[in-house]
């Protein structure tokens, strides 16, 4: 790795001290004493961990980066040296098997780094890998940020340090649908978090992860005017920069439980934790075949494939969220939903891909008028799309030794409902109290 680009400013404004203790007891550099512009240093993990104390100077925060030079999965760990209080800990948020943690100054403080090899409970020892790393740091100066005003549209950039937290006033409208993208930088390793708060301070919504990878993604519909405050801050002390969008206006789109779709029809729909659940955006949406995808079916062989995208992928959309597709098939019966089938993610990525034999009830109207197909995430919300096509693609082998695809399934009728029970016409079904 170059060593250039660790070369430059001085760490601003204060002595640094820097001890090093590896399992191979190499002698101890006091920087103390040098006039040195270096900013990374190397050093071994072994079975111990290599302990490394810097001083951070007051209005200042540090970047602490642990970089594998080989095999080694570094873990950090950063105490306060005279209380011992735990700063922070990390594993992977530097990229790839990289750690990274930002630790604030404060008013001056001297802090304990510890650089680990990964390890967890019941691990063989000879799983663990010890190795080199270089250990980087970063002195970022910290500039209070004040409230700054956001309206429809805007894009504003910052950098978020340690535990800092970012506010922006917005003016609300009732029944307004306010949504905000909060991005980090591909290289500043921040985990971005929303929140949304009223006149009160009270907090209305927040999100963490659902704008794609560690970006947040908020979506609120405005109960009332007045200013409300999106705070941005970072979740875990990771720090770096980023940049807030503030969706253009535009209205909420009511969708309805029960749709129709037909054959190469590009349903678009948008999924979330469910009305239930407090959220603007329902669990899950039915489709039923049009009546034109219905004579389509009879009058070919029955083999058709579903296929749910997420929108992202093909909008980039930062506003679309991040959902991870589910198609789920099956009857409406008497007693509700009866599944036969779903798939998570044989589209690729995380999409859902589901090829469907539909030969066996090709001739039955009625059967594939209760057809229905589910559209549900897995995790996550955001926009998709359906869609049906004729034939029936194939589905990736998930074992990549085998040369086979994993086998086309035939849609079977659901089975008929048990005795001793009628429809209600107020009701879905009710069971026989007579006995008749």
């Amino acid at each position: 790795m170059a060593k250039s680009g660790f070369v430059g400013k001085l760490l601003a404004g204060a002595a640094i001290a820097l001890i090093s203790a590896s399992a191979s007891a190499q002698a101890v550099r006091d920087l103390d004493s040098e006039q040195s512009n270096v900013r990374s240093f190397s050093g071994v993990v072994g079975r111990e961990a290599a302990v490394f104390e810097v001083s951070v100077p007051a209005a200042t925060s540090l970047r602490i980066d642990a970089i594998t030079s080989g095999e080694l999965d570094p873990t950090l760990k950063v105490t306060d040296a005279e209380t011992g209080e735990v700063l922070g800990e990390d594993d992977d948020s530097g990229g790839d098997l990289n750690a990274r943690l930002t630790v604030r100054g404060q008013d001056g403080r001297r802090i304990r780094i510890e650089v680990s090899r990964f390890s967890y409970d019941g691990m063989e020892d000879g799983e663990m890998v010890g190795g080199a790393f270089d250990l980087r740091l970063t002195t970022l100066v910290y500039n209070p940020q004040s409230l700054r005003n956001v309206t429809w549209g805007s894009v504003l950039g910052g950098t978020l340090l340690g535990e800092d937290k970012h506010e922006f006033a917005f003016t609300g409208e009732q029944g307004a649908l306010l949504e905000v993208a909060l991005q980090a930088a591909e290289e500043g390793g921040l985990d971005p978090y929303l929140e949304l708060r009223d006149e009160s301070g009270e907090v209305v919504a927040s999100n963490d992860d659902s704008g794609g990878g560690l970006n947040s993604l908020l979506r609120h519909v405005m109960q009332s005017g007045g200013t409300y405050t999106i705070v941005a801050s970072d979740y875990g002390d990771t720090g770096g920069d980023y940049t807030l969008r503030v969706a253009e206006k535009r209205e909420l789109v009511v969708q309805a439980p029960l749709q129709v779709i037909g054959i190469d029809d590009r349903a678009q729909g948008r999924l979330g934790s469910g009305y239930e659940n407090g959220d603007i955006d329902p669990a899950m949406i039915e489709y039923q075949l049009s009546e034109e995808a219905i004579a389509s079916i009879m009058a070919g062989d029955g083999e058709v494939t579903i296929r749910m995208n997420a929108l992202a992928d093909a909008e980039g959309d930062e506003f679309t969220g991040n959902i991870d597709p589910m198609i789920e098939l099956g009857f409406d019966t008497p007693l509700g939903f009866a599944s036969v089938d779903s798939d998570d993610d044989s589209g690729g990525e995380l999409n859902a891909m589901l090829p469907i034999d539909l030969s066996s009830m090709a001739r039955d109207r009625d059967l594939l008028s209760r057809l229905r197909i589910r559209a549900k995430t897995v995790s996550n919300g955001g926009g998709y799309t359906l869609r049906i096509t004729e034939g029936m693609e194939a589905r990736p082998a998930y074992d990549e030794a085998l040369s086979v695809s994993a086998p086309m399934p035939m849609l079977a009728p659901p089975p008929p409902a048990p005795p001793q029970m009628r429809s209600s016409p107020i009701g879905p079904m009710v069971r026989d109290r007579t006995g008749t």
